[in-house]
């Protein structure tokens, strides 16, 4: 099975609190926050509530298609437009894996006239080809991030890595308490996780 991280919310409070420190000790003083949808929100709304930045947008960057094709170069269909010229941008993600969001989504502000573009993340894999201006933790070895704000879609893939996609729908409950035991992960609770299954499923099978 692949090795899992799982991040408590307590976890996500004190990286962000260092990420904010790390920040706020910096030259660097952004006008405005870009959260990388979806994994960023929950980071950025942290960090622009410590460091009292009110503009806050996000962008949406891309990296798979339809039949599971995966983008040579990432698309980004969502856009902070006109809102971001002269401006000094911070933006945030949860993670830096291979990088490629995050230096997709530095062009794009670029263009859009951003007069200064960082970055941050709460962890840094060394796989990743971009290295963030600010990062929490810096995870030399690669692992599966689980994040508090994923927990049926993180669940559900780790689920059906380890039983297959044809599996049946009692098999996949037991295996995912399985996993809840095991990480230890906190505010379970199976009839969130059985309906959230269903939207799941049908998902799938379109």
């Amino acid at each position: 099975m692949v090795e899992v991280l799982y991040i408590s919310w307590k976890d996500v409070i004190e990286l962000c609190y260092k990420l904010a420190k790390d920040i706020a000790q910096s030259d660097f003083e952004p006008d405005s926050i870009v959260a990388v949808l979806r994994g960023g929100v929950v980071p950025a709304l942290l960090l622009s509530d410590i460091l009292g930045i009110e503009e806050f947008y996000a962008i949406r960057v891309k990296h798979w298609g339809i039949a599971e094709e995966v983008y040579v170069t990432p698309i980004v269909d969502q856009l902070p437009q006109r809102k971001l010229q002269g401006v000094k941008v911070l933006i945030v993600d949860e993670v830096a894996d291979t990088g490629k969001t995050l230096t997709k989504a530095v062009d794009e502000l670029k263009k859009l006239g951003a007069s200064e573009v960082k970055t941050a993340v709460l962890h840094l894999k060394s796989s990743s080809t971009l290295i963030p201006d600010y990062y929490a933790v810096k995870l030399e070895k690669w692992v599966w991030i689980f994040y508090p704000w994923s927990l049926a879609e993180t669940l559900f893939a780790l689920a059906y890595r380890e039983l297959g996609p044809s599996t049946n729908v009692n098999d996949i409950i037991k295996e995912i308490e399985r996993l809840v035991d095991f990480l230890d992960i906190e505010f379970y609770r199976r009839d969130v996780v059985e309906t959230a299954l269903k939207y799941y499923i049908k998902k799938k099978s379109r």
